[in-house]
């Protein structure tokens, strides 16, 4: 799936944005995909299966952020509609059977990442993963990695594993941003790498870009601004997000592509910084060349300076002044 992709993939993480107002998260939906990202994510759970008893406030919170039964159905067919991929992030096992009806691949969220009994079951729905890395060292990422690769020995092969760099802290410092972990976890582990920004601002995303991100996640809401929740401060509003979207994609077009390669808006101007063999004194006729006879002059014309040992050791079949070219025809 992901490696097929021929440009950076823009997730609106959403997750409990909404504080569990449907009406509103299917507005986000809307908002995300006029801003021009490609998938919505959500955050799918139920409080006894995700929050311990001994934390019944903390239960009541995140009860009160839980969209109704039947809502991951009925966003996944707005997001349909909008024109963007739907998923979610399930923070329980029972959340995964709920899920995989609707969604087309799963992200496992950074907390969950030493869970192998979730990991197995995500893997054992055959989709594509996305897992995130906040807070998880080299070890515990790869022991993350070889359980899915138990159950999906393909999943690398196949483009449909991406790790995702990601620091946990809400927000995250720009100078602890870590973004050269994103070619360093390519190369560690082989799998595609994407970024989970929680920085403020848009840059660190465009940034992750030139280092090879292949998939950006930013939270996203309708207003940052005289919200009691944190994370509506460190997301991207419908304007940054569109923000983003353009500096994403100015940032692909600075990449490029990994291939050396002559571009065509070079192919005029080489001739004219290049140099070619010229005398590099007064040369007269029958003169045998030696390398001292000669130098590089631009523009690069008749003979190359690099193809010099062809021409040392020939004779001069004329006369040629200082600074003149010499070419083949003016050899023996």
């Amino acid at each position: 799936m992901f490696g097929a992709l021929d440009r950076t993939w823009i997730v609106a993480e959403i997750g409990v944005n909404h504080e569990g107002d449907e009406a509103i998260a299917a507005d986000l939906i809307r908002k995300a995909a006029a801003a021009g990202a490609d998938a919505v994510k959500f955050q799918t759970y139920r409080p006894d299966t995700f929050v311990s008893a001994t934390q019944p406030e903390r239960r009541d919170v995140v009860a009160g952020r839980m969209l109704p039964d039947g809502a991951m159905q009925r966003l996944a067919d707005i997001a349909a509609e909008a024109g963007v991929t739907f998923f979610s992030t399930p923070l329980g096992l029972p959340d995964v059977d709920l899920l995989d009806p609707v969604c087309p691949l799963f992200k496992i969220a950074s907390g969950e990442i030493t869970w192998a009994a979730l990991l197995e079951k995500v893997a054992g729905t055959g989709k594509p993963m996305i897992v995130s890395t906040g807070g998880a060292l080299g070890p515990e990422i790869g022991r993350a990695v070889d359980i899915i690769l138990t159950i999906r020995p393909d999943i690398i092969e196949k483009g449909e594993l991406v790790l995702m760099h990601c620091v946990s802290a809400y927000p995250t410092p720009p100078e602890e941003a870590n973004l050269a972990n994103i070619p360093m976890l390519a190369e560690r582990f082989g799998a595609l790498i994407g970024y989970s920004d929680h920085t403020l601002g848009i840059k660190a995303c465009e940034l992750a870009v030139g280092y090879g991100a292949v998939v950006l996640e930013k939270h996203f809401t309708y207003r940052k601004e005289d919200q009691a929740f944190r994370d509506h401060a460190l997301s991207a509003d419908p304007d940054d997000m569109a923000a983003l979207v353009d500096a994403v994609r100015q940032a692909e077009r600075y990449r490029g592509i990994g291939e050396r390669r002559l571009q065509p808006s070079e192919e005029a101007v080489l001739p004219a910084m290049r140099r070619g063999l010229h005398a590099a004194a007064d040369l007269a006729a029958g003169t045998v060349l030696e390398a001292g006879h000669l130098t590089g002059l631009r523009p690069l014309v008749g003979i190359p300076v690099e193809q010099i040992d062809r021409v040392i050791g020939r004779t001069l079949a004329h006369d040629i002044a200082d600074g003149m070219l010499v070419s083949d025809k003016d050899l023996l």
